[in-house]
């Protein structure tokens, strides 16, 4: 049994460990002071030297430090995928995007993005730009996916209350401040034909941008009771709520919330400090999972994961044009004098079928997040 506090919030857990592979510890919270369900699991993969991916790196699990995120439907399972990608999982090419630096330490030791535009395509309603990014007006986001309200200006955060179609609550519902906008989920279902569209371009240090599309629907989730049943209004029917807040320009960074992570397939690149996005191909019902090696490529990435790269200059001192990347430095905790493994051409990514690649897959019930199957390393599988 362990405890964890970080401020007013506290967590009262199983404290577990894998000893088969790599020793890595890891807490399961049965307890908590969270004011307001559902509540949202942190796994910890950012910039530190004591992560999962790290420690698989050092286990020579995988090559690098990088993993890819697929959320899926809030009813369907989800993904971690260290050391590849699952081509399955995502729609179109792979963009790359370099992070920005931190303001504080002048290195890339988070996930730090740029939102470059979003535009709104509501029912019957030609699209137009709610959001574009100029030099004097920027919003700095970080991609997480244990926030699930996507944190917006005043002015964006109006025009997607304009066209949520539900006025604030006056009721108290499980888990849901009053005010909070409410609607019946069968109203705000995935694929309706009249219903609001979202475009979010994202940016980082360099040209290339990324942009993924959305539903109205991806921006609400269900509302549940402590036992994880539904919250239903008089009539039966289970409630929903829009996951979005009002953040003013004050020059903080804002969350993209996972309520937009939903929409992508993710792979974070921790070596290189990057990210690449695409589409997710969401309800997929079929895996392809390739390992991403930190070596030469020999061609085996289809079309369908062709990587977007723009000629880069910041702190991690990438060379210019596609070839290739020097070893990054100064990057976060990740001290690259004790690392020996090669590096990766991220032009030429080498990949290998289900090799050398682990896998937890988690399930998200009722909006509650679980890391629950297995643990797959060289095609060997641990249940957790």
């Amino acid at each position: 049994m362990a405890n964890f506090m970080m401020g007013s919030t506290w967590f009262k857990g199983d404290y577990i460990r894998d000893t088969m592979v790599m020793k890595l510890p890891f807490g399961l919270a049965n307890e908590l002071n969270e004011t307001f369900e559902p509540f949202t699991e942190i796994m910890g993969l950012g910039y530190s030297s004591n992560m999962p991916h790290w420690r698989l790196v050092q286990a020579s699990a995988i090559s690098s430090r990088l993993y890819s995120i697929y959320l899926n439907k809030l009813d369907q399972y989800g993904s971690i995928l260290f050391g590849g990608v699952d081509t399955a999982k995502y729609q179109g090419p792979l963009t790359t995007l370099n992070f920005l630096h931190s303001r504080n330490t002048g290195k890339v030791d988070n996930f730090y993005l740029h939102v470059k535009e979003i535009k709104i395509k509501p029912y019957n309603e030609s699209c137009r730009t709610i959001f574009r990014s100029t030099n004097d007006h920027k919003i700095r986001t970080k991609p997480d996916t244990g926030t699930p309200d996507w944190q917006l200006p005043t002015s964006v955060y109006q025009e997607v209350i304009r066209h949520a179609g539900c006025e604030p609550s006056e009721e108290s519902w499980p888990g849901v401040p009053k005010g909070k906008f409410v609607r019946p989920c069968s109203e705000v279902a995935r694929g309706s034909a009249n219903t609001a569209h979202f475009e979010v371009t994202f940016a980082g240090n360099g040209s290339n941008t990324a942009s993924l599309r959305l539903e109205l629907a991806d921006l609400f989730s269900p509302i549940t009771k402590k036992d994880g049943s539904a919250a239903t209004d008089d009539s039966g029917q289970p409630m929903c709520w829009l996951r979005v807040t009002r953040q003013p320009y004050d020059g903080r960074t804002r969350l993209t919330s996972s309520s937009v992570m939903r929409a992508g397939f993710w792979m974070f690149d921790l070596d290189n400090g990057q990210v690449s996005m695409a589409q997710a191909n969401l309800g997929a019902n079929s895996s392809n999972v390739v390992q991403v090696e930190a070596d030469k490529v020999e061609g085996l990435m289809s079309a369908s994961v062709t990587y977007e790269l723009s000629t880069a200059t910041n702190i991690i001192g990438y060379a210019t044009g596609t070839e290739s990347y020097p070893t990054p430095t100064g990057i976060g905790l990740y001290n690259p004098s004790n690392d020996h493994s090669p590096r990766r051409s991220r032009n030429n990514a080498h990949v290998h079928l289900f090799e050398n690649t682990a896998t937890i897959v988690g399930l998200e019930v009722s909006g509650f997040w679980v890391i629950c199957v297995a643990v797959v390393v060289t095609m060997g599988t641990l249940a957790l």
